[in-house]
């Protein structure tokens, strides 16, 4: 069987696949969900500390079948000196596609990739230069576990990377609630 022939397949399986709803997934279209995250810089950069560092989301979601897109936002505190009460916060919005590998009674697997654009924030204005707007872009996955028809809680992990004036890796780790609208 020739390529095209072998990925209209898999995009009809996919089509399939994605029709049954899935149970640890929201059983609404549309909904709101707020985490709280740990934030590690995956390289050392010698002018700050490194240090694991706490931050925020919220995202709109709409769910179909499988797939799921949120658009939200984050903000993670990414930067601190020693000595110095200053500290450089990333905040940005970003869209997160989301697509549930596998499913099993109240519990589901997830692949995720996202986008975003952000700068970062200064604690005091005055202190350091106004960051450039930056692209942020990144994957990861994540467990999904039903509560009921309406809640869920969602633990999840994701690489990405901020290019911009103060280019960096970072590796996050997000415990959060989602509520059907």
């Amino acid at each position: 069987m020739r390529f095209p022939g072998r990925l209209a397949i898999l995009l009809s399986a996919l089509s399939v696949l994605s029709g049954r709803p899935v149970a640890a997934q929201s059983l609404q279209k549309f909904s709101l969900q707020a985490s709280g995250a740990t934030l590690f810089a995956t390289s050392k950069d010698p002018g700050y500390e490194s240090k694991t560092r706490l931050g925020f989301e919220g995202q709109f979601r709409y769910t179909f079948g499988r797939f799921s897109v949120g658009a939200g936002y984050q903000r993670s505190t990414v930067f601190s000196f020693t000595g110095n009460p200053l500290t450089v916060a990333l905040s940005l919005a970003f869209v997160e596609p989301r697509y549930v590998v596998t499913s099993g009674g109240s519990v589901a697997a997830y692949v995720a990739g996202r986008l975003g654009v952000g700068k970062l924030i200064c604690s005091q204005s005055g202190n350091c230069a106004s960051g450039k707007t930056s692209l942020s872009y990144g994957g990861g996955g994540g467990l999904l576990f039903r509560i009921n028809r309406r809640l869920s809680a969602d633990l999840g992990a994701q690489y990405f990377a901020v290019n911009g004036n103060f280019s960096s890796n970072y590796a996050l780790i997000r415990a959060g609630l989602g509520v059907g609208l």
